[in-house]
């Protein structure tokens, strides 16, 4: 059974407020391998706000430099996969985030406002992978007015992943690929 979105076995850590925070299942890609596992964020808040923008908690200011993870799975080549209960992954090292479809909460929330936007079908070229998928701009944007907006992450939907991650992951509804890390943008 699921008490906000982690395993009744797992918990958050003793200054996370579990009535201020919804936890999310999410998958890390750097270039050392693969971590999937929770994190957490604000209610009312995206992941994507999360991770450019951070949040705060009483001992905690997750907006700066390291982005936890909990109750993780890390697969990296040439090791075995291993399980550890917590990690700190420095934001600067994630090459990209994807939330799993699991980690949609329940009915969801209309707490974001709803603009109208263009969809720009984009290929993203990182290091050892490539992204097929959505982009969004304003009406009047075009996609270089996107990339160079100051958010160190941006948004990507319904992404196809060549070659597939290490523990196969090949798709995701949506994922935030780190800025620093694009080799090229193409359309």
């Amino acid at each position: 059974m699921e008490s906000n979105g982690l395993p009744e076995s797992t918990n958050l850590p003793g200054n996370i407020d579990p009535t201020r925070f919804r936890s999310i299942k999410v998958f890390i890609y750097t270039t050392n391998g693969l971590f999937s596992g929770y994190t957490y964020c604000q209610y009312q808040q995206r992941l994507l706000d999360a991770l450019n923008k951070g949040f705060m908690t009483s001992k905690l200011q997750s907006g700066s430099d390291f982005l936890p993870l909990f109750n993780l799975d890390i697969f990296s080549q040439g090791s075995p996969p291993r399980h550890m209960d917590t990690v700190y992954i420095r934001k600067n090292n994630v090459l990209l985030v994807g939330e799993s479809d699991s980690s949609l909460p329940n009915g969801g929330s209309n707490a974001y406002p709803i603009r109208r936007k263009k969809m720009l079908p984009t290929m993203i070229n990182l290091p050892q992978v490539s992204l097929s998928g959505n982009m969004y701009t304003e009406l009047w944007e075009e996609l270089q007015d996107s990339l160079n907006r100051s958010d160190q992450f941006i948004p990507l939907t319904d992404v196809d992943i060549v070659p597939a991650l290490p523990g196969g992951t090949s798709r995701s509804k949506f994922v935030a690929v780190n800025k620093d890390h694009i080799v090229y943008v193409g359309k």
